[in-house]
């Protein structure tokens, strides 16, 4: 830490300068310590001041030098109870001098000086701490964290709305007729501090190995919560509670807190880590709902965006073109490429290409609107035409009274996948459109043609590799590049597989290799019972 080293009244091999601090925290790390932890401490101290000047104790106002970070002299200490508020954040904890903190114990700073001579000190001294640090000293603080006095009444009276209107409907639900509360929520700072130190979060490492504090790529960390959750009743809050109050005074940490807090029972993490190896993640597939019957009625309900809101007027079975406003051009419109769109006027497009050169946003506005001001044959010019590749078949073409297509708009919303097997018994593949599953017309690859599969997105699937059954659903459809599938477990799997520096990739697989690996649709109801009708014959 720069900082940390740059303050050198004493000499460097002098223990009570920074230097000698700063080798100790480094030291941490190469002897086995708790490098973290001294590195937290460090942060906090830095805190405390400017670089320049004194830094001083919260509480006291008496300085902390960097020699007194390690000799035993100071304390983490949280803000704002942690007893009353399970907040083990950064943001709560503060470097002071320890006897200080003993007079703290499992009160506020204004609980505890507040309108006496001491707190004129502590005002004083708020103007060097982080404003998401400052504000916990103020006299409303417990108030603005969650409107509650205490840890126990905040767990089962949680103030989030939608957690709050649940309680109050199973209450009425499950209500024992003794005037007893039967429903609490528990708060999600207790299940994550439960769910860490009963070493449930080791269940479901990422990708590469590693144990984060919650897997949220993996969907069964759901199932986890659920499991810290029905363990937790209300003698266990009060448990809690008390063993925070009790070591908060005695001026132990939140880690200390949760260790303390046995499993549910011996084996529970073994038991835990078992039933997640079973669970088969359910995914809702959205077929959308086509009706035909109220077509004929002109009541029809569609599943989804036709296609897309830009007309297209075609050049030929490969290429369209659209009109578009000078000033609406972006970069990639106007640069000189073989791919992608590219303004028609070949000439017009190399003069825009120079005088728009290097600029973006609002600088490239304003390159526009001084080459239409120029004097030339594009002098006064509003709007240009853009040409790219768009295949008939990837169109929904627009017919003339004579039946000739005259325009067109992009089908960019795939309906299904199919596959289907030829006289040849080869296997070939077709995408319906929205567009298309909204027509009357049905389409075959030959009328001698077996369909073997039809998916949608969402759908969940069961592939073979290497013999050994995999689960998984329907990412993404392609007519050309075939099924894009991700493990039913992964999450978020679109934007980690657009990641470049994420490992997760989508499986993905055509026509053919579907077929060796016997894909075929499976069904997860509610409870993660899988039924499996068997490869397609």
């Amino acid at each position: 830490n720069q900082t940390l080293a740059e303050e050198q009244p004493w000499p460097p091999s002098d223990p009570r300068g920074p230097r000698f601090a700063m080798r100790r925290l480094r030291s941490a790390r190469t002897t086995g310590g708790s490098y973290t932890n001294c590195w937290d401490t460090a942060r906090l101290w830095e805190e405390l001041g400017p670089p320049i000047g004194p830094r001083c104790c919260p509480y006291s106002g008496q300085p902390i030098s960097a020699a007194m970070i390690f000799d035993g002299s100071c304390d983490i200490d949280h803000v704002l109870p942690y007893s009353r508020t399970l907040d083990d954040g950064f943001a709560n904890r503060t470097l002071c001098l320890k006897a200080f903190n003993r007079q703290k114990t499992n009160k506020t700073p204004w609980e505890v000086w507040g309108n006496t001579p001491q707190w004129e000190v502590i005002a004083a001294n708020l103007k060097n701490l982080p404003p998401n640090k400052a504000w916990r000293f103020a006299p409303d603080a417990m108030e603005r964290f969650e409107g509650e006095n205490d840890f126990t009444e905040r767990a089962l009276k949680d103030t989030q709305y939608l957690a709050r209107i649940a309680r109050t409907y199973l209450d009425a639900l499950y209500d024992g007729g003794d005037r007893r509360r039967h429903v609490y929520v528990v708060p999600g700072r207790m299940t994550e501090m439960l769910r860490r130190h009963w070493g449930l979060n080791s269940c479901l490492p990422d990708r590469d190995g590693a144990v984060k504090a919650k897997n949220r790529t993996d969907h069964r960390h759901h199932a986890i919560d659920a499991a810290v959750v029905a363990a937790i009743d209300h003698g266990l809050i009060m448990r809690i509670s008390k063993a925070a109050g009790r070591d908060e005074e005695g001026g132990k940490g939140a880690e200390d807190i949760a260790r303390s807090t046995p499993a549910p029972w011996d084996g529970f993490r073994a038991d835990i880590k078992a039933q997640l190896d079973k669970i088969i993640v359910s995914h809702r597939a959205d077929h959308g709902r086509i009706d035909r019957d109220g077509r004929k009625s002109g009541r029809d309900s569609t599943t989804g965006q036709l296609h897309n809101d830009t007309a297209y007027g075609i050049v030929d079975d490969q290429t369209v073109v659209s009109r578009t406003p000078l000033l609406s051009l972006k970069p990639g419109d106007i640069a000189l490429t073989t791919s992608g769109k590219n303004i028609r006027d070949a000439q017009l497009q190399k003069l825009l290409f120079l005088a728009t050169k290097g600029k973006e946003g609002k600088t490239l506005e304003a390159a526009l609107q001084e080459f239409a001001a120029q004097p030339g044959p594009y002098q006064g010019i509003r709007h240009v035409r853009l040409i790219e590749s768009l295949q008939s078949s990837a169109r929904v073409a627009i017919p003339d009274a004579a039946g000739v297509p005259f325009k067109a708009y992009k089908s960019d919303s795939n309906y299904c996948y199919e596959i289907w097997r030829m006289p040849d018994g080869k296997p070939k593949a077709q995408v319906i459109t929205t567009f298309e599953a909204h027509t009357d017309s049905t389409r075959r690859p030959h009328p001698a043609a077996k369909r073997l599969l039809r998916v949608f997105k969402r759908d969940m699937v069961i592939v073979e590799r290497d013999g050994v059954p995999m689960v998984c659903y329907v990412q993404k459809l392609d007519v050309a590049n075939g099924l894009y599938l991700a493990p039913h477990t992964e999450a978020n799997a679109d934007a980690r597989n657009r990641d470049k520096t994420d490992s997760f990739r989508f499986l993905q697989m055509a026509a053919g290799t579907l077929i060796k690996a016997k894909i075929r649709r499976v069904y997860v109801d509610e409870i993660g019972r899988l039924r499996d009708p068997g490869p397609a014959r």
